[in-house]
């Protein structure tokens, strides 16, 4: 709490200090409060992860953390219902003419009812720094501006959307756009010493390097190219069995447009690189591939969408050849029993893949706007892995969503959505018995934005 206590004491400094400063303040919020209940609760917590990686390698799964599928057999105990709140606030700071701004955005709780800092007292720290950084128009181009310290990403929402710290150059002139930025994860982690002097192995640092191009046409559809390097740097898998080093180049291209009462959006990516394992080479080549079209007729809205991240069938050649991404979140896609569409914390999968498998997805989708304040809308998602070899199958399952949302007052509404799973072979896989079980899951919530 002395973190949180500086912060906010630095904050109302600020505030008080705008008159005399001459510059604009302006606070925002996002404060979310989620009920959620499931037949199968051991299916709703995080098992695959973005940040992790899984390589196929000499006939087995590495891992730099435990792999860890839930048991699909509905047992004794296994349906749960749970409260919890994720309160974001930010604080811009900027001058009159916008030539400068510092941002200052946090998050408190994401936490469980009766969990840490949320149970009775809610006295534990659950408090986490989001953005810090200053943004500022370069003196010898105005077109440029300079953004330096942990802030949002913003690169492809299937790739890598959430926040990093580094330096970004961004430049917009007429219809294009581009950007240049570097990157920076793992730093100082080969010793956790408190002592002044600690060991540093820069060999663990994660660096990446990113550059992205968007063309802007006239009536505002887009294109945007991007090109990001990762190298991971050397991590042990395994516990400290192996050594890894990863070293990965992500192509893409993704658009979107909007023709009369059809819209349209559309990504691929392709993935290649370099994993070293313990000495031995291996090659990556994987792909992504998203495409989702929207038809608006009147009050109802048709979906239909797609997405394919390719797997890996074969983890004793010399290829990895299943897709991985670096941090996003798949609540994008409407799922709530795979990949929880009211949060990215709490999902089967947090990414679009299940270990070194990949995915492949179909989905259709229809909405009605009821009224002004009253939105309806119902989906169907067909799950499955894009390879069968470690699940015995590839079909995950059948997924039907039905959802409302409802806006009671400007900033604030309540939402509700239920799915139901029907399980498909690989879901059955899973099982402790070989026969997993259909799962029910609905979520609801209150969100307050300022």
């Amino acid at each position: 709490m002395k973190q949180f206590r500086i912060a906010m004491a630095i904050l109302i400094a600020l505030a008080m200090a705008t008159p005399a400063l001459a510059i604009n303040v302006e606070w925002h919020g996002d404060f979310n409060h989620r009920f959620s209940y499931s037949t199968q609760a051991d299916t709703s917590v995080r098992t695959i992860k973005d940040s992790e990686k899984y390589i196929g390698a000499g006939g087995a799964l590495l891992s730099q953390g435990k792999i860890n599928l839930p048991d699909t057999k509905k047992n004794k105990n296994d349906s749960d219902f749970f409260g919890e709140l994720k309160y974001r606030m930010d604080m811009t700071v900027s001058d009159d003419e916008k030539k400068v701004k510092g941002v200052v955005g946090f998050e408190f709780g994401s936490s469980k009812f009766g969990g840490k800092g949320a149970d009775f007292g809610g006295d534990d720290n659950v408090f986490e720094l989001r953005w810090a950084y200053t943004e500022l128009e370069l003196p010898f181009d105005p077109a440029s501006r300079l953004t330096v310290g942990l802030q949002p990403v913003g690169y492809n929402a299937l790739l890598w959307s959430d926040n990093a710290g580094g330096v970004k150059w961004t430049r917009k002139e007429n219809n294009w756009a581009y950007s240049l930025g570097w990157f920076r994860n793992d730093w100082n982690t080969s010793s956790d010493s408190k002592d002044a002097n600690p060991s540093v192995n820069k060999s663990q640092y994660d660096d990446a390097y990113a550059a992205d191009l968007t063309y802007v046409f006239e009536g505002g559809n887009s294109l945007n190219a991007f090109l990001i390097y990762m190298d991971q740097g050397q991590e042990p898998v395994f516990g400290e069995t192996f050594t890894l080093q990863d070293e990965e180049i992500w192509l893409g291209l993704a658009g979107k447009g909007k023709w009369n009462n059809l819209s349209g959006m559309f990504t691929g990516i392709y993935l290649t690189g370099e994993v070293e394992v313990d000495g031995e080479s291996l090659d990556r080549n994987a792909y992504l591939f998203h495409g989702q079209l929207d038809y608006t007729v009147g009050k109802n809205t048709f979906t239909l969408g797609g997405l394919y991240a390719s797997g890996d069938d074969d983890d004793s050649d010399s290829d990895v050849e299943n897709f991985e991404v670096i941090d996003i979140a798949t609540s994008i896609l409407g799922s709530v029993i795979i990949f929880d569409n009211y949060c990215d914390d709490n999902s089967y999968s947090q990414a679009p893949y299940v270990l070194d498998q990949g995915y492949q997805l179909i989905y259709v989708g229809a909405s009605h706007k009821l009224n002004a304040k009253t939105k309806l809308w119902a989906k169907y998602f067909w799950h499955n892995t894009a390879e069968d070899s470690r699940l015995g199958d590839n079909e995950i399952g059948h997924e039907f969503v039905v959802g409302a949302s409802y806006t009671i007052m400007k900033g604030l509404t309540a939402d509700i959505n239920a799915g139901y799973l029907v399980a498909g072979d690989a879901w059955d896989a899973m099982a402790s018995d070989g026969n997993g079980d259909d799962v029910f899951r609905t979520d609801a919530r209150i969100q307050f934005k300022f």
